[in-house]
């Protein structure tokens, strides 16, 4: 067992056995110093288990709440749904916007003009 104390710095504390929270925008940030390195704290979900594994399939996984920028699986499908939604556009869209509901109405369009 190791005793840190507790460091607020926005630099580093030079300081040996040391837990250092760094402020942040909105919180702050935890580093332990631990064989001459500061390691960031990681949160996990250990499922009430001692196996790391439902760790690891859990941070992969994500939760459904998960955006496009976060790097899980939820976090790709809802990458993937936007940029769907983005390349189909609506129905409301004129020949002018770049989505496959502006190709149709621009070809509609086309089509129109020749009758």
């Amino acid at each position: 067992m190791q005793k840190l104390d507790v460091y607020i710095s926005k630099e580093a504390p030079g300081a040996k056995n040391a837990l250092w929270l760094k402020p942040v925008e909105g919180g702050f940030v935890m580093y332990a110093l631990y064989g001459g390195k500061w390691n960031p704290l990681k949160l996990v979900d250990d499922k009430d288990t001692d196996k790391v594994k439902d760790d690891t399939v859990q941070n992969l996984v994500g939760t459904v709440k998960d955006t496009g920028n976060a790097d899980t699986i939820n976090g790709a499908k809802a990458y993937a749904d936007a940029a769907v939604d983005a390349v189909v556009g609506e129905d409301t869209d004129t020949s002018t916007d770049l989505t496959l509901y502006g190709l149709k109405a621009y070809v509609d369009a086309q089509i129109e003009a020749l009758g």
